[in-house]
């Protein structure tokens, strides 16, 4: 296999992209583990662009920590999802539940004056705890001065603009952008911005930066594509986390209830927007095929391919295996909302952060890549 100088970044800049989805984005991590391996041993990472929202914020900003030794880094993520917990994600015990909600409850019941706490079902503390462990944040201008890093990226919505605001940490060179619903800010990444991508909306808080709340960065992006392209990407591989379309059909309709209407809700936050912003590059792509160079060059315009790896199979038939490992007290909560293990395990496949189910996910992004080893390998441009 054809190694670059590592003093020297890639020719050609390869964003990752990662889409949200909680703990679905374990699923990421098998895919990259299996990439990983296609590479030496103490090799520089493939990707010059990391982009996240929610969860793929999480997985993003890790490897990016990590930029100048790709098995290191996805070894060490890896390691973290393997031995991840509920607990270690939000406050799963009862006496924790009941605490967060009344304390909620309280803080409402008080003068108007008093500035109540933002209101999330769960309370995640726990998890900016881990990060603020396991994240050395620090690393990340280190490897923008080293030039394995060009820029990182994460998506978060402000719930007071509506609007989809993009951190990013990067090279000079990269100015910031302002669109009628999305902008772009330079910014240190820290913890917080995480907190904020991640929060996905009445399940956590939301998170302050600055004077503005932040949530879900799923949630206003309509151009998941954007932050990659503005941070000057030449080609982009997706780790989407919407499982492929299935023609089956259910033999019996039953009326959707709250939680089933709010699963399918999640789905189109995380989904839908991504795949309306691939046609459209498709169609840029055509369109700058069809330019001469110079003219090309005079739009600002240029050729950007996308290899995007999906889920080979739904989550649910997992959910309703692994449902069982969900602490007591979270599955009372979500039984007192409604919300069934088998009718509406697609909002469960998110919350559910037990080592069984996400050591599943990891195997199935870990073969979903190999499945596609050839693919990839010819996209990435790996030389045997």
């Amino acid at each position: 296999m054809k190694r670059p100088s590592p003093d020297n970044a890639p020719v050609q800049k390869t964003a990752l992209l990662l889409s949200g989805g909680g703990a679905r984005a374990a699923y990421q991590v098998g895919v990259l583990k299996a990439i990983s391996e296609w590479y030496p041993r103490v090799h520089p990472s493939p990707f010059s662009i990391y982009c996240g929202t929610s969860a793929g914020a999480l997985n993003a900003t890790s490897l990016a920590c990590h930029s100048s030794c790709f098995r290191l880094g996805v070894k060490k993520l890896t390691w973290l999802w393997s031995n991840l917990s509920t607990e270690d994600v939000f406050r799963s015990s009862l006496s924790g539940i009941v605490h967060h909600l009344g304390r909620q409850g309280f803080a409402r019941m008080q003068a108007q004056y008093h500035c109540a706490p933002p209101f999330g079902l769960l309370d995640n503390r726990p998890l900016r705890d881990l990060l603020r462990r396991v994240l050395n944040f620090n690393k990340i201008d280190h490897q923008i001065l080293s030039g394995h890093l060009h820029g990182l990226a994460v998506t978060a919505s402000n719930y007071q603009t509506s609007k989809s605001v993009t951190f990013f940490q990067g090279q000079p060179e990269i100015e910031q952008w302002t669109r009628s619903r999305a902008i772009g800010i330079k910014s240190q990444i820290t913890t917080e911005h995480l907190l904020a991508s991640s929060a996905i909306p009445i399940v956590f808080p939301a998170s302050q930066i600055g004077h503005s709340y932040y949530g879900d960065g799923s949630v206003h992006q309509i151009a998941p594509l954007r932050p990659a392209l503005k941070l000057g990407a030449e080609k982009v591989l997706i780790i989407d986390l919407a499982p492929k379309q299935t023609s089956r059909e259910p033999l019996i309709a039953h009326a959707p209830g709250l939680a089933t209407l709010g699963g399918h809700l999640m789905d189109a936050i995380f989904a839908d927007t991504l795949s309306a912003d691939l046609e459209h590059l498709d169609r840029m792509n055509t369109l700058v095929g069809s330019l001469d160079k110079k003219a090309a060059e005079k739009l600002a315009l240029r050729q950007v391919d996308a290899f995007q790896l999906s889920p080979s199979s739904p989550f649910e038939p997992l959910v309703e295996r692994y449902y069982c490992h969900m602490p007591i007290a979270v599955r009372s909560l979500m039984r007192f909302l409604g919300i069934s293990p088998i009718d509406d395990a697609a909002i469960t496949s998110y919350l559910l952060f037990e080592p069984k189910y996400i050591n599943h996910l990891i195997d199935m992004g870990y073969q979903d890549a190999q499945n596609l080893r050839s693919d990839l390998i010819g996209f990435l441009g790996i030389e045997n």
